[in-house]
């Protein structure tokens, strides 16, 4: 945990410079105070709302395991989503299988694999939003855009891999549980034995695309979640009075959505300011204007998250420190009506 903080830290102090070398902190400041401020009100009521459909599509995603009601695993969405705004290197992923795990009986291997399963669908949609927006955008000659689309390059990249050992997780799972078994033979029985498991739980996670009325219940949730996102953006360069292009909500969505998968520190800072930066300037915002924007923007959503993923947190009667794997604990059995299955 002390190792993860100190590296994302660092990641974060990098990126932090990167966005503020070239600010005017008079200007910085000017834009803040000429806000206006209830602009941001639809901002929020969107970013909460979104939840809602993202612990649906969880759900769906979830439902080849168990039939878990929809106020569990809204909850867990929410505990993860605070827990990837206070923790660093984005440990909200293990703390929302742990605490579905606690309260279901679910193997955390299996949900870890899951959530996998719902960044993949995340990452190709913002990426088909970033061809669109390129392919008919007039922008294709500024500097910052080519940076821009080598970062899609490599994300796309990624995806592919991830994609391809899914699918072999999921259809030669014989074949990759024999080949953890080889790598782990030297090993003590018991490690042999845990190897094989999670191998296994993991392949049971990735059953959502044996049902393609599922597959896609997830795959158009997915276009809905951003595409509400990348409107919500556009309420807060109208709170700082940019009358922006609405392609430019979309940048700021992709690229930010994008470069926060690198792990950080808690809330992704530093990170996620660069990456709006680099977006806004694409559109002729200064330095200083796009990183009011970078503010204003992530305060807007990192504060009413983590507030309601706390609330979450002790409504469940859990603590941060169960949750975010520093201190194990114990799988327990599936509730009554959870609909677990093997």
């Amino acid at each position: 945990m002390r190792r993860k903080a100190i590296i994302g830290g660092i990641i974060s102090l990098v990126f932090m410079y990167l966005a503020l070398r070239k600010v005017d902190y008079s200007d910085l400041w000017t834009t803040l105070q000429g806000a206006r401020w209830s602009y941001l009100i639809p901002n929020i009521v969107l970013v909460v709302g979104v939840m809602f459909i993202r612990a649906w599509r969880w759900q769906l995603i979830l439902r080849p395991i168990a039939r878990i009601p929809f106020a569990r695993v809204y909850s867990s969405t929410m505990i993860g989503f605070m827990a990837n705004n206070v923790l660093p290197a984005r440990l909200g992923e293990i703390a929302r299988a742990v605490s579905l795990g606690l309260k279901t009986g679910i193997s955390r291997s299996a949900t870890l694999a899951t959530i996998i399963v719902e960044r993949i669908y995340d990452s190709f949609v913002l990426l088909a939003f970033l061809w669109l927006v390129f392919s008919f955008s007039q922008l294709s000659t500024h500097t910052e855009v080519a940076r821009i689309r080598y970062l899609g390059w490599i994300f796309l990249c990624v995806n592919v891999a991830l994609v391809l050992i899914l699918i072999l997780l999921q259809f030669r799972n014989a074949s990759v549980v024999r080949f953890v078994e080889r790598v782990t033979r030297k090993m003590s029985p018991r490690v042999q034995a845990v190897s094989r498991e999670i191998t296994e739980k993991f392949a049971r996670g990735l059953r959502v695309h044996h049902n393609w009325p599922t597959t896609v219940g997830v795959a158009v949730s997915s276009l809905v979640i951003w595409i509400i996102m990348g409107f919500s953006n556009y309420f807060v360069f109208l709170a700082l009075g940019f009358h922006l292009p609405w392609e430019a909500s979309f940048v700021v969505l992709v690229v930010v959505s994008l470069m926060i998968s690198i792990p950080s520190t808690a809330g992704f800072v530093g990170v996620y300011h660069w990456a709006t930066q680099i977006s806004l300037q694409v559109y002729g915002l200064s330095p200083s204007e796009a990183v009011a924007v970078a503010i204003v923007l992530h305060a807007a959503q990192y504060i009413p998250i983590t507030v309601l993923g706390f609330y979450h947190l002790r409504r469940e009667h859990l603590r941060l420190r169960t949750v975010d794997g520093s201190q194990p604990a114990p799988e327990k059995p599936a509730e009554t009506g959870a609909g677990v299955r093997g």
